[in-house]
């Protein structure tokens, strides 16, 4: 789970490997003009799950099953 990166920080090149391996990747979107969230925003352009609200990262993660 990303909830800020700038489009160059390490955090994306640790979730773009986690994406190329199949692997669940979560981001926090943010507004377009903010440095902190370019790098979640592309995250989701890339595929990453776009965390909307709190109530999908508990299905997600099933915390209730």
């Amino acid at each position: 789970m990303v909830t800020e990166a700038r489009q160059k920080s390490g955090s994306l090149i640790t979730a773009n490997l986690a994406l190329q391996a199949n692997r669940n990747v979560y981001a926090l979107p943010g507004q377009v003009n903010h440095s902190l969230s370019a790098g979640c925003n592309q995250l989701i352009l890339a595929g990453a799950t776009p965390l909307l609200n709190q109530q999908l990262l508990l299905d997600e993660l099933h915390y209730f099953d």
